[in-house]
């Protein structure tokens, strides 16, 4: 897989969420897997954890955590999280949400965007996944496995 690459159509955005499903399932073990979404609003985050959830096997809408901050989904006896910092002004309210019971529970998947937005308070990822606008239709993605 490359860690740099060129997304120009939602067909792009599919084949990368395949692509990266595959390596999550992969890679995971017996504690969560943390993804974290780096970009700019717009930037495709959100589309992509869906692309990446579908793939995994989840059948039912994948919404959007933008208002919920967050929106589980079960698979197979796992959880997968989709989580959404870009509302939280402290790092506090992780806390009061309860992100350290996701994190510390076995065999999750969470993604979690606007990761900056926890002010330290989430240090470790698995995998990193950054997206920057190049045009309109073009974002420029880089990735990063940690090992």
């Amino acid at each position: 897989m490359k860690n740099k690459l060129t997304l120009s159509s939602l067909e792009d955005t599919k084949k990368l969420g395949q692509e990266l499903a595959k390596e999550i399932l992969k890679r995971k073990g017996e504690a969560a897997f943390v993804v974290f979404l780096d970009g700019d609003l717009g930037t495709g985050k959100t589309t992509l954890v869906k692309e990446i959830i579908f793939t995994l096997g989840v059948k039912e809408k994948v919404k959007s955590p933008t208002f919920t901050i967050i929106e589980p989904y079960e698979l197979n006896n796992e959880n997968i999280y989709h989580v959404d910092l870009y509302r939280i002004i402290d790092p506090s309210e992780l806390e009061i949400i309860g992100l350290r019971e996701y994190l510390n529970e076995s065999n999750a998947i969470i993604f979690i965007e606007w990761p900056e937005k926890s002010y330290g308070y989430l240090k470790k990822f698995d995998l990193k996944i950054s997206l920057k606008h190049l045009s309109e239709n073009e974002r420029k993605c880089r990735i990063e496995l940690n090992t």
